[in-house]
């Protein structure tokens, strides 16, 4: 179960000292099981992933850097009819994510934003391999990305925000593979998101948002398959409570899968923003 991908405004980059609490929830469900971008099979993915987020801001000699800690935890379940009924579940917690941003451009002024951030996901989640579902990978996992955010005032008060994301994930080799413990290795994954939001009031954004994911073809004993070709899209809703807190609502689908379920996923993320320089004067 690696996770992680990104919401629009993500990287506009809080002030130094601040400290940002997140807590997400995600249900995601699914109904079809797709090979060589072909249903093969009606299926039931059933999933309810939680994440814990701390987002620390820090100044960096010139620049602005951000050191986050990412927990995923939650249970999911896959039932495909057959003539030999398959039922798979697994539960727990995942792989620990450890990342750092560094923000090259940080000008709130122009509303321009340009930050590198490499990602290490950590193989201590828990883990099966007898089946296709498992909360950790028992695989090191590194992702590496680029985001790109330039902010535009429509209106007094009222801006939009463009983003773009590129990015790669790098993977070491599953050791442990399936119930045979066959070693699987997995070629590269390329990440492209790109989220475009604006503000409703000063208190209400909207955004669109799209994610596409590619390569990753798996190889066991000389034979490969299920290679990652999936778009998404969707819709993201965030409101301001009050100061330093947020409540984001999110639906996405997948629109082109072309080996595994296209799902649809349902995202409500609450987030607490602390100046923690204040608290220590």
């Amino acid at each position: 179960m690696a996770s992680a991908e990104t919401n629009a405004r993500e990287y506009i980059a809080a002030p130094p000292g601040t400290l940002l609490s997140m807590l997400y929830y995600q249900h995601i469900s699914g109904e079809s099981l797709y090979a060589d971008g072909n249903k093969v099979a009606h299926a039931d993915l059933d999933a309810n992933v939680g994440l814990f987020r701390e987002v620390y801001y820090f100044n960096l000699g010139p620049f602005l850097g951000a050191a986050h800690l990412i927990i995923p935890f939650g249970d999911q379940s896959l039932d495909i009819p057959s003539a030999n009924d398959i039922h798979l579940s697994a539960s727990g917690v995942g792989d620990p994510i450890l990342l750092g941003s560094f923000f090259f451009i940080n000008r709130p002024s122009t509303k321009t934003y340009l930050a590198f951030s490499p990602y290490f996901f950590f193989p201590v989640g828990n883990y099966s391999n007898d089946g296709a579902l498992t909360m950790g990978e028992n695989r090191w996992r590194f992702r590496e990305e680029v985001n790109f955010t330039q902010g535009f005032e429509v209106i007094p008060n009222h801006n939009a925000y463009f983003e773009v994301l590129l990015g790669g994930d790098f993977l070491t080799d599953n050791d442990d593979y399936g119930p045979n413990s066959a070693t699987m290795s997995q070629d590269p994954i390329f990440n492209l998101e790109s989220h475009l939001s604006y503000d409703l009031t000063k208190d209400w954004w909207i955004a669109a948002d799209f994610y596409g994911h590619w390569g990753g073809e798996k190889t066991v004993d000389h034979v490969s398959f299920d290679s990652i070709n999936t778009q998404t899209v969707g819709g993201t809703l965030a409101y301001n409570l009050t100061p330093g807190w947020q409540v984001l609502f999110q639906y996405k689908g997948d629109v082109a899968v072309e080996n595994g379920i296209p799902a649809q996923t349902f995202l409500v993320r609450l987030l607490y923003a602390t100046d923690i320089g204040k608290l220590c004067h």
